[in-house]
């Protein structure tokens, strides 16, 4: 069984639902769990300065990335994993060096899966958001266990986004 599970969490239902599998997994095999996300600064340059409470662009990152941790401690604490840690990870550039970073902890700190989640984007859409979920799998050597989001975690995310 494994015995250090890093999942990768980003705030959304998708992740969440990752999360649920990975936190099983860590208590069924008395498993420490790592919780890592990774911030990135250029998601919030769509947002005026003015609109920015924090002093730059990283540091709205990281506030948000912090916040997604916490959270996500909350849930995995709740389902009764008994060793949970949490890491922070800042990428600049994009999903591929967000999905190195994350691949990169996990081999540098013991892990024997890494969970994901995804939203299992084909044609147009796959092509305009690319797939973290696939650049983790091309860049890990690690078990990967990849959890699809459900309809309803797709539909509750885009009435988020919306509404």
């Amino acid at each position: 069984m494994y015995k250090h599970i890093v999942v990768a969490v980003d705030g959304s239902n998708t992740s969440l639902n990752a999360l649920q599998h990975a936190a099983s997994l860590a208590v069924a095999g008395n498993a420490k769990l790592t919780l890592v996300t990774v911030a990135n600064p250029s998601e919030y340059m769509t947002l005026a300065p003015e609109f920015l409470q924090h002093e730059s662009y990283e540091a709205a990152a990281i506030s948000g990335g912090n916040e997604v941790l916490a959270e996500a401690g909350l849930v995995a604490k709740n389902a009764g994993v008994s060793e949970v840690e949490t890491h922070l990870l800042v990428a600049s550039k994009g999903a591929k060096e967000m999905a190195q970073e994350l691949v990169d902890y996990a081999d540098n700190h013991g892990a024997d899966l890494i969970v994901i989640g995804t939203h299992g984007r084909t044609g147009l859409m796959h092509l305009l958001m690319g797939s973290f979920a696939e650049t983790v799998m091309r860049q890990s050597h690690l078990p990967l266990l990849v959890i699809r989001s459900t309809y309803s975690d797709d539909e509750d995310e885009d009435t988020a986004v919306a509404g």
